[in-house]
């Protein structure tokens, strides 16, 4: 039976990164099945009966995931796929207000990416989604050279980049290399900014894998900042984590000491927060820690302990992380739970959002998950 469960993991991955091309709507549907709650799975399912013209199905089916996208914080693809619905079905102004409400309850705004577009007003959301053009790209494919004109803005949907960044050197007319970094889903690239003005790039960008990407011309930007003045306030809010010459470089280096994606081995104590109920002590695996919060997959022992989680969402948590003999606590409350596969099986990842540290605290947080993640 596990033999069985991870073949069809393995299987629902390849499908997920376009190895795998499943043309039945019924084989489909049997994987969805096995997987009903993975967005990337579903959106190649909502794909698949787009280019079968199965388009109230399509619409349904993208719908579907943008929710399942929103509640995992990642507001670029639920846009993309309202985008994608849309292209089926003109939308009503109540849908495009109802996404944009989704928006501003999102609790990831320290994505940059979701604070441009939460950022953003109701009508200048709709203008800026009505100039997307959306790319797929297969890997080892050149999006820019050094030297060409910059007059796109992209941000990365799925997959990833590898941009090589170079820098002219005094007095010369050679340029040396300055950094080599790796973008992925909810990055941007692409200097445009300032909207009226041509650059040229000083940085190789390449996709590293299977990549779709969202392309806004810096022409079509320009119009709708003459219509939306406060867009090109979003814009250089965007691009303020990172200085015009240090470029991308910045962008990685400020999200690398902000975040860090591990695993790390936790352990939590979860008091429900009803009379007569005792703490419950957890364990698993964190797999993105931030000041703001984490993610944790919990051990597969604990998926069919459904009384669990019925009533999580207000729960208080206690969270230590072990190493050797140091422990470090924090409290935080589980804002979202949901089913999650992996090699070992069915099992529940939470999302956890910290209650507010001081400035000591958080650094002592960010130092413990450093030494932990070069230790491990």
């Amino acid at each position: 039976m596990k033999t069985q469960l991870s073949k069809q993991i393995s299987i629902a991955k390849h499908i997920i990164d376009g190895t795998i091309l499943i043309d039945s709507v019924d084989e489909f549907n049997g994987m969805l099945q096995i997987f009903p709650n993975d967005p990337a799975l579903r959106r190649a399912y909502a794909d698949l009966l787009a280019r079968k013209q199965i388009r109230d199905a399509a619409a349904q089916a993208y719908q579907h995931t943008a929710a399942l996208y929103a509640d995992a914080g990642l507001l670029l693809q639920t846009i993309v796929c309202q985008f994608l619905k849309w292209r089926i079905k003109k939308p009503s102004p109540a849908e495009t207000q109802t996404l944009w409400d989704t928006l501003q309850k999102s609790r990831y705004h320290e994505i940059p990416t979701n604070a441009f577009f939460s950022s953003l007003s109701h009508s200048a959301l709709v203008s800026v989604i009505k100039q997307f053009e959306l790319i797929r790209l297969p890997a080892g494919e050149t999006i820019s050279k050094i030297g060409n004109e910059e007059n796109a803005l992209y941000f990365i949907v799925a997959g990833g980049i590898k941009a090589s960044t170079y820098e002219p050197l005094k007095n010369a007319d050679t340029s040396s290399p300055k950094s080599r970094i790796y973008l992925s889903e909810n990055d941007f690239f692409g200097r445009i900014y300032p909207l009226n003005e041509t650059q040229r790039s000083y940085c190789h960008t390449i996709t590293s894998g299977q990549t779709e990407l969202v392309r806004i011309l810096q022409d079509n930007m320009r119009q709708v900042c003459r219509r939306h003045p406060r867009v090109e306030l979003a814009i250089i809010d965007l691009f303020k984590v990172r200085s015009e010459k240090e470029n991308m470089e910045a962008l990685r280096s400020v999200r690398k000491a902000n975040r860090h994606h591990l695993p790390l081995k936790m352990n939590l104590k979860i008091w429900p927060g009803s009379a007569g109920h005792y703490g419950l002590i957890l364990d698993g695996l964190c797999r993105d820690i931030s000041v703001d919060g984490l993610c944790i997959v919990l051990d597969a022992k604990y998926a069919n302990v459904s009384s669990i989680y019925k009533s999580i969402q207000n729960a208080k948590i206690e969270m230590s992380m072990p190493a050797e003999a140091v422990t470090i606590k924090v409290l935080g409350s589980i804002v979202w739970s949901k089913d999650v596969y992996d090699e070992q099986g069915r099992t529940v990842a939470l999302g956890i959002r910290f209650e507010q540290m001081s400035p000591q605290m958080s650094g002592l947080l960010m130092v413990f998950a450093n030494l932990l993640n070069t230790s491990s």
